[in-house]
This record gives structure tokens, sequence and C-alpha cells, in this order.
């Protein structure tokens, strides 16, 4: 994957304190290891700590400054209630844990009724990679005690001196951070001690990681820049430059995340290429990622097409679900979103090679229970076919769920109007007037086309419903199509719609019925298309599909995903 970076959107003449956004690509822990050595060390001692009882890097002799230190970890180490959650609770995997400190525990701190002789109470935090958690011990070293344990939840973890000289050598072996501070790797060793080196307390929200703020001034640069490391997957974030010295902010992931993403992708248009294919992209505020003036060889073929909406409703509880709008994170309507840019995939497959451009959008706590995760993908081979896709992760409120996604597909076929005509069982039947039919009721060509939409000189495609003939990823797409004609003077979705039709319907009135009532002839028109799939999740153990499960990879938090895929394929007509 390939993930897309745009270019700065700020002029870099801009003023003296302008803070420039960035968002780190992709660097695989094995990488940031060959990069930073004492990573790959720790990285052994975490691999260790999984296979030791209890499986917890505790604080080595070094770390430790006194016998009191010592004696309240090892305290801590045998006490049952400290140690409740260093398993997996259904599994018993030992999950990945460390002590972050030891010290003594002041008076503020102490449970009501918890009383301690002067200097002997000693405060033990241990952090959960797993849960983002912490267990904090108030042991009394004079009675070889574990007095009690306290429980936080989302907490903001205390660095070890390990962990807090990590962040700072993950964030200078990071190619952003250098740029940003206008320092060549190779000059790296050379520069550090003119670096003014702090940290800043932030916090990753979304990913629910350890995260710490490691900041740099250069005055050799005049550059400012304030990182977010993620130490649980040990990778930069991103971070934010301005010029001239500054300690008066503040940044978290959710922060910078929305920031970057609303400068460079939320109602902007972006150009891509890949092989012999151009086009445009822009995040909508509610309609998901609209992809526009597609070309294949220079030659004009998709002017706009968008999912508007992802219908979501419940077998088991009648008039039950939502209408999920997905689109920017910030000053919209939408409940699922995203948070960065659009990756292209490389595709060699059953289907031909060619690429794939994808958009994630996510509740803010998915993959918990009634969040959602949705994805746009389009797929464009190098024969000049393209598939329109959505993508659904699950998992919803239950494994009941109807996901009815809802897209807008409008073709470029040239300056005449337009032709759309079904496969009867012998031939093809031009459609007269808007309407719509079902899938499940359709019959398809030898070759298993559906529809075929041309100009008048015959040139267009072929449209290909999915029947299950791609494998696991789908399931037949059981679809509705609906065909409007084009209204110069009436917007039915040229710009961002609001939320259209009854989340809770299992029939055709999903929405796009509104703009074909009352039916109008198709003659001499440029013509919608409408085109709402219909996806059942499931969790049945090997059978699963548009559903999601929270599991332990080497101790952390890791998401098992079963995607469910839909979407019409478009086959050029060869003459």
């Amino acid at each position: 994957l390939t993930l897309i970076i745009a270019c700065t959107s700020k002029d870099e003449k801009s003023g003296e304190t302008d803070q420039h956004y960035v968002i780190a690509r992709d660097f695989t822990p094995e990488a940031m290891m060959k990069r930073v050595p004492e990573l790959a060390d720790y990285a052994s001692l975490i691999e260790g700590s999984l296979s030791k009882k209890p499986p917890v890097l505790s604080l080595n002799e070094a770390e430790l400054t006194d016998a009191n230190q010592r004696k309240a970890q090892e305290l801590a180490l045998m006490n049952k209630d400290f140690l409740r959650d260093v398993y997996h609770k259904d599994s018993g995997e030992p999950l990945r844990n460390e002590i972050m400190s030891i010290r003594p525990a002041e008076a503020s701190e102490l449970p009501d009724g918890i009383n301690c002789p002067e200097g002997s109470c000693y405060r033990v935090f241990l952090y959960h990679y797993y849960s983002n958690s912490a267990s904090i011990a108030f042991v009394d070293v004079s009675s070889d005690k574990v007095l009690t344990v306290k429980r936080q939840i989302d907490v903001k973890a205390e660095l070890n001196k390990r962990l807090h000289d990590l962040a700072i050598e993950i964030a200078l072996h990071s190619d952003e951070v250098l740029d940003a501070l206008q320092i060549k790797a190779e000059d790296l060793d050379e520069v550090r001690e003119e670096l003014q080196i702090s940290m800043v307390e932030t916090k990753c929200e979304r990913s629910k990681h350890l995260c710490t703020g490691p900041a740099f001034y250069y005055k050799k640069s005049n550059r400012m820049v304030w990182s977010i490391v993620d130490l649980t997957d040990w990778k930069l974030i991103g971070l934010v430059w301005q010029k001239n010295e500054s300690k008066d902010f503040k940044l978290t992931e959710n922060e910078l995340q929305n920031e970057y993403f609303m400068s460079h992708f939320c109602e902007i248009d972006s150009d891509t290429s890949f092989g012999n294919w151009k086009l445009k992209f822009r995040i909508m505020g509610s309609d998901g990622m609209e992809v526009l003036d597609v070309k294949y060889k220079d030659k004009m073929v998709i002017k706009s097409t968008k999912i508007v909406d992802w219908h979501v409703s419940y077998l088991n509880k009648k008039e039950v679900g939502y209408s999920d709008a997905i689109g920017c994170p910030m000053f919209s309507a939408a409940a699922v979103v995203a948070f960065k840019g659009p990756e292209v995939e490389k595709i060699n497959g059953a289907n031909g090679s060619g690429y794939a451009l994808v958009q994630d959008f996510r509740s803010p706590i998915w993959p918990a229970m009634c969040n959602y995760r949705y994805q746009n993908r389009l797929e464009f081979y190098d024969d000049g076919s393209f598939r329109i896709m959505g993508v659904n992760h699950g998992q919803g409120c239950n494994d009941s769920a109807v996901y009815k996604p809802i897209f807008r597909i409008d073709l470029d076929l040239g300056d005449g109007p337009e032709l759309f005509s079904q496969w009867d069982g012998k031939s093809w039947k031009q459609w007269e007037t808007e309407q719509w039919t079902d899938q499940n009721e359709g019959r398809f060509s030898p070759e298993g086309y559906w529809f075929r939409m041309t100009n008048e000189q015959g040139s267009g495609y072929y449209i290909v419903p999915d029947r299950g003939q791609y494998g696991k990823a789908g399931r037949g797409d059981a679809a509705f199509a609906y065909v409007s004609k084009f209204k110069k003077d009436v917007d039915e979705g040229t710009t961002d719609l609001p939320t259209i039709g009854d989340c809770c319907r299992y029939d055709y009135q999903q929405g796009p019925e509104q703009y074909i009532q009352p039916a109008e002839k198709l003659s001499r028109e440029k013509l919608i298309l409408w085109y709402v799939p219909r996806m059942y999740n499931d969790k049945r153990p090997g059978k699963e599909y548009c559903w999601s499960k929270m599991v332990a990879d080497k101790g952390k938090l890791s998401v098992k995903t079963w995607p469910g895929s839909v979407g019409p394929m478009f086959v050029p007509i060869k003459k």
C-alpha cells in the first residue's frame, strides 16, 4: 500500500509562527530497529517478558536506585490483584505489560483508610499495553505488604527512562522530523548536541496506544518541532513544525490527524494517476470519497462516483438501525470519519492487474460494539475495466445486521445522450423511463452481464454485479438498481447530499426512489445509476463476514477483520 501524502497546503512563505502539520508515512518496527539498535534490544526484552511468569517487563537493577524500590517491585509482582490484567481474560494468553515507575507514595495519593509509616509506602505503576490501562500498587516495604491496588483506564502512562530515551531516538530517526528540522540523516550525530530537546504531554485517543511527545528546537534552522511517537507500535505518528522556538503548544493524535486531513483532503480536489489511469478525488462532508474526472488513456470514463450513505438495520430488532454518513472528521454530519488520506494498492488477481484507490472511514472507537468501519474502494484495471466498491469491516451492534451502501454513479460516455439496457434472458432491452429493478429477480447474459450503458455510437460498458464470483471477499451484491435522468436544475447528488431514505427498510425504498418518482422519459438524456447492495454480516467461526474481533498479537491489542465487499464491475464494450 502507498499512502497518498498531500503537499503542504500552507505557503512556505507564511508567517513566522504558522504551524505546519505533517503525517508520517507508515514505517515498520523492523525498519525502525535497523535505524535504532536500542529499539531492537528493547524488542528482545519485550519478547522475553511474554514467556516469563508473570509476563511483566520490570525495571532492571540499573533503573532501581535504592533497596526499597527493589523490594516494592518484588512484593507487587507477587500480588494476585496487582497482576489481574497481565493475561488475556478469555484465552489466558500472556499480554505485554511494563513497570513504568516506582517511587515513594505521596500522602494525597493514598486511598482513604490506608496509612503508612513515613518513608515506607511506595507506589508501583504497571502499564498494560493491551487495554491501555494501569494497575497501581501501594506497598508498605516496612511490613512487606501490598496495601491496595488501584486501576486506571485510558491512562496517561508515566514513562520509564528507557522508553523516554527510545521515544527521542524514534523521532530523530524518522525522516519527517529530520526534514522539518532541516537536518540531513548523515549529520544527525554531529548536530545532536545543538538540539534543545523536551518532552511534551500528549495522548493517542484514537489508537488507544501509549504515546509521548518529543519536542525539538534547532537554532541553526530556527525550526521548532513537536512530534508524537507511538511507543506501542514503535513509530512516529506525525508532527507540527514552525519557525522560531516556542514552548506553549500541546498536540494530540486526534488533533494532528484532523488538522492535517481537513487542510489537505476535505472538500479539496487532489490529482493522482497510476498506469493508464488519471483521476481526481476529494473527501466530502458526508458523502465519503468522491472520485471524479476519471480518464483511461486520456479518455473520460467517469464524471463522478461516491457512496452517499450506509444504511444499517437489524433483522431481530424491528425499525432499529442507523443511517451512517461518512466523510470529513470536522464540521460535517459524518459519524464515521476519515483521519488519513487514501492509499493506492497494486492489484494482481483473477480479475487482472491494475490499481485500487482505497479510503478508510471509522467510528471513533471502532472496533467496539455499535461502531463501524467502511471503505470506498475503486479498482482500475490495465484493460480499461473498473469496479466501484464499498467495503464493510463491521462489526456493528450484533450479528443480524444488514448493510446497504448507496452508490451514485455518473459515467462520462461523451457529449451525446446515454442509453441504458437490461438483459431480459435473450437480448438487451432498453429502458425508456426512469425505474428500478432487483438483482434477486434479474437475468444475466452468458458473460454475467446485467446491464449495458452506452452512447448513441454503442461505446460504453457492460455492468457486472457481484454474484459470488469474487470468492470469500464477496457474497453477492443482491442489489437494487435505479436509473434517473440527470437534472441540471435540481441537485440530486451533484453536491454533498444529506442522509436519504429510511435506514430500516428492506425493500427498494432506500432513498434513490425519490429521484425516479414520478418516472420521466430517458430519451436524449444523461443518466445517473444508483446502486444499493445488501450485505448480511456473519460471526460464525470460519464463516465470518463484515465482522471484526479484538485479539492479542505479541501481547498487544490487534484487530482481526473479515471484510465484506460489494459493487459492480464495468467492462468496456469491444466493437
